[in-house]
């Protein structure tokens, strides 16, 4: 093996330190005693805040003055992270200027000259020596010193800190009282300056900011403070979480649509209008996915005493709103009052019929349910057998079982997939039709199919989570 390239790459590098240069020896030293120091403040920052709120109140009660001094340090955080963080710039900043004037002076032009013309010869590379030399007085110079100041005064510390925060702390309590003395104008400058400009963010964007779980809590205190009433407040958080509402949450499903065929005779529609006391119907003709119009009783006055052959159809509006079950509420509540319609037929992403939304449908989200002259009390059918123990039919929305037990309309979020019934959530979770007696446990909630059809679910009785007042999320 040819050893002169490696030779002539690395004996001008050895004898130059084997030379009594106090340059040399003096600026490592210092160069040493700047990575040292940036290590140091790094790791202070990770030490002292890593201080929990117990750990802080046992410093407090603390009789030793090291202690009374980083509790000192540790109650004003926003001075105590301003004066780490000018310190540890600083400090890298000089590493970084120094390290340049440092290896200029110890690493001369003709020495990396040297350097490139050996790594040229042994490697064979078709470079200019100027290239090479340029290569790697930058590898030196900024990658070596970058990844030196990234390990070693990053790194490293933080790691090493975080292993014993409450004794790194300590050690460095004398350093950072120092430190906060000497920088005391400028770290307090930096807090005042960062304190005026939140509080100008704060005024131009007011409370628009605040989360919907923020604006709950606030509800909740405000509410409490005045003994207002549970309807109150649910109408207060119903109009929070309002815009996040979509139309599949709160439609009438397929299943429950009323709505009359086009072949259906004058006396049949009569008869329907009298049993539902509903004032408008969608018209189908074949099935509910072929709606041909809408239907407004209203429409009808004047024409009560034709006879049973009366052509009704001709009062049908041939005008339909039809809506994607994804879209908001709010938009559709928008859409309602522009449009001057209350009810709109909701499609699936195969066009098919998948149920109706009324105006009446919205309110009721806000103010809760809605009676007028023609409902019947017990729409939602269940039965209370005791505090904690239901039966409901299967189905009965997933919105409206949360809504009489007053849990939280999101509760079942993660487990409903894309069901609106509790028969659907059965379902999902079963993955096939379920057998009378089937038994299933949702987040603490235990349901049991009591009955059973040829392809629905009926009746399921449900037990609450170690009874009613323990329901995770109740309001």
């Amino acid at each position: 093996m040819d050893t002169e390239p490696f030779l002539s790459i690395s004996l001008p590098w050895m004898f130059a330190f084997m030379q009594p240069n106090w340059f040399v020896i003096g600026g490592s030293l210092f160069l040493l005693l700047l990575i040292s120091l940036s290590a140091m403040i790094s790791g202070s920052e990770i030490a002292f805040f890593s201080y929990d709120p117990t750990d802080i109140g046992e410093l407090e009660q603390a009789d030793d003055k090291r202690s009374k001094k980083l509790f000192g340090l540790i109650k004003a955080p926003r001075t105590l992270l301003a004066t780490i963080l000018i310190t540890n710039n600083l400090v890298n900043i000089t590493i970084v200027v120094f390290s340049e004037i440092f290896l200029r002076e110890v690493l001369s032009q003709e020495m990396i000259g040297h350097w490139a013309a050996g790594l040229i010869d042994a490697l064979g590379l078709g470079l200019q020596v100027g290239t090479v030399a340029t290569g790697i007085n930058f590898a030196i110079t900024v990658v070596g010193v970058t990844f030196l100041l990234v390990l070693m005064g990053e790194v490293m510390p933080k790691v090493l800190a975080y292993a014993d925060y409450k004794q790194f702390a300590r050690k460095m309590t004398p350093l950072l009282v120092f430190l906060d003395r000497l920088l005391h104008p400028l770290s307090n400058g930096l807090v005042g300056f960062g304190h005026y400009i939140e509080k100008k963010l704060a005024d131009k964007s007011s409370h628009e900011n605040m989360t919907k779980e923020e604006i709950d809590k606030a509800i909740d205190l405000t509410t409490n403070a005045s003994n207002s009433s549970k309807d109150e407040i649910g109408i207060l958080k119903s109009i929070v979480k309002f815009g996040d509402v979509t139309v599949n949450e709160i439609m009438q499903p397929r299943i429950d649509i009323v709505a009359i065929d086009i072949e259906a005779s004058f006396t049949e529609l009569l008869d329907l209008i009298k049993e539902t006391g509903f004032s408008r119907f969608p018209v189908f003709e074949g099935d509910v996915d072929t709606i041909k119009g809408l239907f407004y009783v209203k429409d009808l006055i004047g024409y009560f005493h034709e006879g049973k052959d009366f052509e009704w159809t001709k009062l049908i509006r041939k005008e339909v709103k039809y809506v994607p079950d994804s879209k908001l509420i709010s938009d559709l509540l928008k859409e309602f009052k522009e449009e001057h319609v209350h009810m709109a037929i909701v499609i699936d992403e195969y066009g098919a019929t998948d149920g109706l939304i009324t105006l009446e449908d919205i309110m009721e989200e806000v103010v809760g349910e809605i009676k007028d002259e023609f409902d019947e009390d017990d729409e939602i059918e269940y039965k209370k057998i005791n505090d904690h123990t239901y039966v409901f039919d299967g189905k009965t929305l997933i919105s409206d079982f949360c809504k009489i037990l007053h849990i939280d309309g999101d509760f079942f979020d993660d487990v409903r997939d894309e069901a609106d019934s509790l028969a659907g959530m059965l379902l999902e979770d079963l993955r096939d039709f379920p057998k009378k007696g089937t038994e299933v446990e949702l987040k603490g909630f235990k349901f049991k199919v009591m009955t059973m059809g040829k392809r629905r679910i009926g009746e399921i009785r449900i037990i609450l989570p170690n009874g009613e007042e323990n329901i995770p999320s109740a309001r």
